[in-house]
């Protein structure tokens, strides 16, 4: 169960309690190397089948050995290339299918997905294993900041994704999207700020859907 009972992050394991969480010891550390100045570090790991999948300060995603803290393999979404400029990121999702397991994260306005064995991009997901999150979007929406900064959520083969866009004006569209987790497609969007025609929209300035920004949905 993902976070506990209604996602409180409370756990029914009885191992450790109050009498004996006092003499708890260090197993393993592991420092990925990349902080920076202004660097930032918000990610909840996830533990699959003994291993640790997370993300870094400079958003390369890495797996260790949940019990050793070995590194097992890392995705470098940038290639090598420096990083100096800190983007928030609180995690991965995770989905799995059979011998099918994926990874998916955000990194600059790309979605990736990647294999859980091998870290490697997932070639038939998207472009080459990732996806421009500002498709689809519309013309107004070209040029302009969105990200996905938090985990999306997965319902049996979809990827409900929101974005972080920006709070003044212009603004891309806040849309909730629902992506295929195999292909990347999308399979249904959620307009947040409702367009012509859509229950709500008489409630917004006629044009608001074109510029207005903060109407999205960043969390988990």
């Amino acid at each position: 169960m993902v976070n506990g009972p209604g996602a409180t992050h409370y756990s029914t394991l009885t191992q450790i309690d109050r009498k004996n969480v006092g003499q708890l010891q260090l197993a393993w550390q592991f420092d990925s190397g990349d902080e920076f100045k202004g660097s930032e570090l918000e990610c909840n790991p996830i533990v699959l089948d003994g291993v640790l999948y997370a993300t870094t300060p400079k958003l390369r995603v890495i797996a260790l050995d949940a019990a050793t803290g070995k590194l097992l393999w890392a995705f470098d979404p940038h290639h090598g290339l420096p990083v100096t400029a800190k983007q928030r990121n609180r995690g991965l999702t995770y989905w799995g299918d059979g011998d099918q397991r994926r990874l998916f994260v955000g990194v600059d306005k790309y979605l990736y997905a990647l294999c859980a064995k091998t870290g490697q991009p997932i070639p038939t997901f998207g472009e080459d294993g990732r996806i421009d999150l500002l498709e689809g979007l519309g013309e107004n929406a070209k040029g302009l900041t969105i990200q996905a900064t938090s985990p999306g959520v997965v319902y049996k083969d979809l990827l409900i994704q929101g974005t972080l866009s920006a709070e003044d004006l212009p603004a891309a569209p806040g849309h909730i999207r629902a992506f295929d987790v195999r292909t990347g497609k999308i399979r249904w969007i959620f307009h947040t700020i409702p367009l012509p025609g859509e229950f709500g929209y008489k409630t917004w300035p006629k044009d608001a859907y074109t510029r207005i920004g903060g109407a999205n949905s960043w969390p988990g």
